[in-house]
């Protein structure tokens, strides 16, 4: 009798796990159904503001995504970022004994703004700046060890990691690989399609997104059916015909900006009816270097600020000598070289320290590498480029400058490191590069609110689901963008989208 209790009991029992099992089954393949089903949601530009918004998405949210970028390769300007990401009251700052606030960096940043912008976005940035830091340094492992006080930043605060990788690639390599490795394993969760040109949304009758056209690489039109959209397109520098609509005495200036850099987003939503600020807005990075060996290049590769931060100065051809505060920000620096220096090719000499080598190592030579950035001695400097001052007096000046530091600095520059010395002679050896000033961010674009969500010209949202992050937004540096921040906005601006979109599919 027992026997047959026992054989009736494991009977009762196989039978129940089979329907557990069954169950579980219908349950993973309802869900896995639904997931594949589900419509994705679309990230216009794969630059840092996209990566980030992508991440976030895939991270904390179980829905799918697609990136469309015109361009080949992902990246963006992002990827050419060579100064680094601010963040203030970091780990990395407490860890220097720097003491830093969001509050000593948002009065930085209105400061810089000169009274554009929205207060509200820059209340923002600077908030969840440390956030950001941490979001790259733990979930990423990119360390952002080292820190530079750029112009007008009243403490160290731009945070790039010692290493070989100038720190807009290695944020932007490392985020990218990790979302490639996503598509590898699993398209229906990310895809990412380049040499996708979009060219409209489609808004429904009652205010919702539709779905993104695009373009593909055989010119054939496409299109997604979704109901969330993250624009992260960039700016429009490169664009000869924006500049000409925003900003004519800027279109004979050379640019930083890829070619891919045309405006594509802004035009697509003010289409749509989204409220533009701050288009003639546009940075004069002060730092675009000269290649002595194609002087009339249009395109000129950006002179990192970290290259002043970490106590580059500036000398004026005309003089061999300063004439400004290279700490200023980048539009009075922009400003006083095409006031003082010879107005024929509005040039300056950027020149540095074998201390700031040693502490910049590996994009000195990087730049060395390019033929941006030579090495010699004072006295080869003011014969090479036929400068109006002896030797011996530049000597005595770069001396001065070193000596006086920033407690007496003659132009009030307020953080002097990595000096030429209190021996300079004209066999001392330091570091020259040419330098003019280049049209390199474009501040104005759609307006956004603090959820990212794009804004109508009634001040309301435009259309639910359509959000914008990145340099495609205005109103989040005013008239004048700190250096470091932009990548900060990607970051910043690009994870809200994303965790608002998540939360609305939730």
């Amino acid at each position: 009798m027992m026997r047959k209790f026992r054989k009736l009991n494991i009977y009762i029992f196989g039978i129940l796990a089979i329907i557990m099992l069954f169950r579980q089954g219908i349950r993973l393949f309802s869900t896995q159904k639904t997931i594949v089903n589900r419509n994705p949601v679309v990230i216009i530009g794969s630059g840092l503001a996209g990566l980030s918004a992508a991440n976030q998405l895939i991270n904390e949210f179980n829905t799918p995504v697609v990136i469309l970028d015109k361009a080949k390769n992902m990246g963006g300007n992002s990827i050419k970022a060579s100064s680094g990401i601010n963040g203030a009251h970091s780990t990395t700052q407490e860890v220097q004994g720097i003491s830093d606030t969001p509050a000593l960096f948002l009065e930085d940043t209105v400061k810089s703004a000169r009274g554009r912008g929205v207060e509200a976005l820059m209340g923002v940035l600077t908030r969840d700046s440390s956030s950001a830091i941490a979001w790259l340094q733990n979930e990423f492992g990119i360390k952002l060890d080292a820190l530079a006080q750029l112009g007008g930043h009243s403490v160290p605060r731009t945070h790039r990691s010692n290493g070989n990788l100038p720190p807009g690639y290695e944020i932007v390599s490392t985020l990218s690989k990790r979302l490639q490795t996503v598509a590898q394993e699993d398209a229906d969760r990310l895809k990412i399609v380049t040499k996708a040109k979009v060219h409209n949304i489609g808004i429904k009758k009652e205010g919702g997104v539709e779905n993104v056209q695009y373009i593909d690489e055989n010119g054939e039109e496409k299109v997604i059916n979704t109901d969330s959209v993250i624009f992260a397109s960039g700016g429009f520098g490169y664009s000869k015909l924006m500049l000409e609509r925003y900003a004519p005495h800027l279109i004979d200036l050379p640019t930083t900006n890829g070619e891919q850099t045309t405006g594509d987003g802004q035009n697509i939503l003010e289409h749509l009816g989204a409220k533009m600020l701050d288009m003639d807005q546009i940075q004069v990075h002060p730092t675009g270097f000269i290649d002595p060996k194609d002087r009339s290049n249009n395109w000129k590769f950006l002179a990192a600020e970290a290259l002043r931060g970490l106590g580059g100065i500036l000398l004026n051809p005309s003089s061999g000598r300063r004439f400004t505060n290279e700490l200023n920000t980048r539009d009075k620096v922009t400003h006083a070289i095409q006031k003082d220096c010879p107005q024929d090719d509005n040039k300056a000499y950027l020149v540095m320290s074998e201390a700031l080598y040693q502490k910049y190592t590996p994009n000195m030579k990087f730049y060395q590498s390019k033929g941006l950035i030579s090495k010699m001695t004072v006295a080869q400097f003011v014969n090479q480029y036929k400068l109006p001052i002896t030797a011996v007096d530049l000597s005595k000046d770069l001396i001065k400058y070193s000596i006086n530091g920033q407690s007496n600095d003659e132009f009030g520059r307020s953080l002097v490191v990595n000096a030429f010395g209190e021996t300079v002679t004209p066999e001392t050896e330091i570091y020259v590069g040419e330098i003019t000033p280049v049209v390199h961010f474009t501040m104005g674009g759609a307006t956004i609110n603090e959820k990212a969500e794009v804004l109508g010209k009634q001040g309301t949202s435009l259309a639910k689901g359509l959000y914008a992050a990145g340099e495609v937004s205005g109103g989040v540096h005013g008239s004048n963008r700190l250096g470091g921040s932009s990548l900060l906005e990607c970051v910043v601006f690009g994870r809200i989208a994303a965790n608002e979109v998540g939360k609305s599919r939730s």
